[in-house]
C-alpha cells in the first residue's frame, strides 16, 4: 500500500506540474500574440503615416510602447531598403530613426545581454547613426568584446564616414578576415578611402593586400598607379592581388608589366597575369598566351585559351592549336574556348 501511495503521490505531483506548464505555455501564446496582434496594428498605421511624413506633410507620433517602437523599426527598415539609391528619402528616414530610437539604442548599447547589443549594432549600421559612433567604439574597446562586435563596430564607422577606423586598423593587432577588410573599405567614400590609399604600406600584410583588391573593385583609372606598383613586389601575393585588381579595372598602362607574371613559378600567379591579358589587345602577348595552354595547371589553360579568344587573332590561333598542337591538354582546352565563342556569338 505504501508503495501505491508514493507512486500516487509521484503521479499527482507530476500532474500538477505539467498542468502548470501548460497554463504558463498558454499565457505566453496569449501574450505572445497580443504583442504581435498590436505590432502588426501599429505597423499599419506608421505604414501609412510614413509617406506624409518623409513628404514633411505630417510629424509621425513617437512609439510609446514596445510594440510600436519594433513596428516603427520593422516600417523604417523597409522602406529604407526600398529607397536604396534615393539619398534624400534615406536621409530622412534616418532623421526619423535618429529622432525616436537615439535613447532606446544608447541603453541597449550597455546591455550585458550579447545578442541585444548585436542586434542594436546592425540597426545602428542599417540606420548610419553617426550620434552613437562613439558609444560603439566603447564596445570594441572594452576587454570583452567578441570578434563579431567588433567587425560590426568597424561597419558602422565605415557607414558613417568616421576616420577613426583609419586609426583603429592602423594600429589593430588583430588580423581579421580579408573578406571583412573588403567589406568595411567598399563602404568608404572617397576623401576617407584616398587616406587608406596613400598611406598603403603603412598597414599589416592582409590589409594592404585587402586595399589592392578594394582598388580594383572600384575601376576608377586614378588608383591605376597604386596598384601597378606592386607587380615588382617579391612577395608573389602581393602581385596576385594587383594583377586581380587589373583584371577588374581592364586595363595595364603598359603590358610589359604583366609579361613577367606569364611566366611566375606561382600557377596563380600565371593565371591571374593571363586574366589581366584578357582585354589588353596585344599580340605581343600571344606568344606567352599560347604557351600557358600547355600549363600543368588547368585553371591556368582555362584563362589564357579565353585571354586568347578576345585578342585580334585569337581564334585562328585557338583554330590552329586545336587541329595541330602536339599537347593535348591544349587542343582540348583551345577546342573547348572555340565552342564557347561559337555557342555564344561572341563577335571578338
Amino acid at each position: 500500500m505504501n508503495a501505491v501511495f508514493v507512486v500516487f503521490q509521484l503521479f499527482l505531483i507530476m500532474l500538477v506540474v505539467l498542468t502548470l506548464l501548460f497554463c504558463f505555455l498558454i499565457v505566453r501564446k496569449y501574450r505572445f500574440n497580443r504583442f504581435e496582434e498590436k505590432k502588426e496594428y501599429w505597423k499599419k498605421q506608421y505604414l501609412n503615416m510614413l509617406l506624409d511624413a518623409l513628404k514633411g506633410n505630417r510629424e509621425i507620433p513617437p512609439p510609446e510602447s514596445k510594440a510600436m517602437r519594433e513596428a516603427l523599426e520593422d516600417v523604417l527598415t523597409r522602406y529604407y531598403s526600398l529607397m536604396k539609391g534615393n539619398t534624400l528619402m534615406m536621409a530622412e528616414i534616418e532623421t526619423i530613426a535618429e529622432r525616436y530610437f537615439y535613447s532606446h539604442y544608447q541603453n541597449e548599447l550597455v546591455s550585458s545581454s550579447w545578442s541585444t547589443r548585436m542586434n542594436t549594432l546592425y540597426r545602428i549600421e542599417k540606420f548610419r547613426m553617426a550620434s552613437l559612433a562613439t558609444e560603439c567604439l566603447a564596445i570594441y574597446e572594452s576587454k570583452y568584446a567578441t570578434e563579431l562586435e567588433a567587425i560590426q563596430v568597424f561597419r558602422i564607422l565605415a557607414n558613417v564616414q568616421d576616420d577613426r577606423i583609419y586609426t583603429i586598423l592602423l594600429k589593430e593587432k588583430k588580423e581579421y578576415s580579408g573578406f571583412y577588410y573588403l567589406d568595411i573599405f567598399s563602404r568608404l567614400e572617397r576623401p576617407l578611402f584616398e587616406q587608406f590609399v596613400e598611406s598603403i604600406d603603412q598597414f599589416p600584410l592582409l590589409i594592404q593586400q585587402t586595399l589592392i583588391e578594394a582598388m580594383g573593385e572600384r575601376k576608377e583609372y586614378e588608383y591605376l598607379p597604386y596598384v601597378e606598383a606592386f607587380l615588382g613586389s617579391s612577395v608573389a601575393e602581393f602581385r596576385i592581388r594587383a594583377l586581380k585588381a587589373l583584371s577588374k579595372m581592364g586595363y595595364v598602362s603598359k603590358v610589359d608589366k604583366i609579361i613577367p607574371s606569364l611566366t611566375s613559378d606561382s600557377w596563380q600567379e600565371r593565371m591571374m597575369a593571363a586574366k589581366a591579358a584578357k582585354l589588353q589587345r596585344e599580340d605581343r602577348l600571344n606568344h606567352f598566351l599560347l604557351r600557358l595552354l600547355s600549363d600543368k595547371e588547368w585553371w591556368v589553360r582555362t584563362a589564357a585559351a579565353e585571354s586568347l579568344s578576345y585578342q585580334s587573332k585569337g581564334r585562328t590561333l585557338l583554330k590552329e592549336v586545336s587541329e595541330t598542337h602536339e599537347d593535348r591538354f591544349a587542343r582540348d582546352i583551345a577546342h573547348e574556348w572555340l565552342l564557347r565563342k561559337e555557342y555564344t556569338r561572341d563577335p571578338r
